[in-house]
């Protein structure tokens, strides 16, 4: 076995490796937001020169062609018309649902601040 051979194998291998790891093209692209946690707001979408492409809604789905470049997202903030009374009210029901989570929690620390 010459020593040529090694080298020669570990090219032939390395450039198979390269042309299997070729990155391809996308053509279509298509991205859904419902299971994104987010409530219902407007996304206005620019391209790479960053130009205004289009506003889409977080219910809906959004297709883009993927070999132009990378997109711009922005997200529009979403008013929210809850009253503070209910807000209040939210907050005291999770205390107290919650009221030995929160005990053992304010136990430990209290527990760690005392020590130093």
């Amino acid at each position: 076995v010459s020593p040529r051979f090694p080298r020669f194998s570990t090219f032939l291998l390395f450039s198979l490796l390269a042309l299997v790891a070729l990155p391809a093209p996308v053509a279509a692209l298509s991205l859904q937001f419902q299971d994104s946690g987010l409530s219902t707001q407007n996304i206005d979408v620019f391209g790479p020169d960053g130009e205004y492409i289009e506003t889409v809604n977080t219910s809906s789905v959004l297709q883009v062609n993927g070999t132009d470049g990378p997109y711009t997202l922005k997200l529009r903030p979403a008013l929210v018309n809850q009253d503070p009374g209910t807000l209040l009210q939210d907050l005291l029901n999770l205390l107290k649902n919650n009221v030995l989570i929160i005990a053992l929690i304010l136990v430990g620390i209290f527990v760690l601040a005392r020590r130093r």
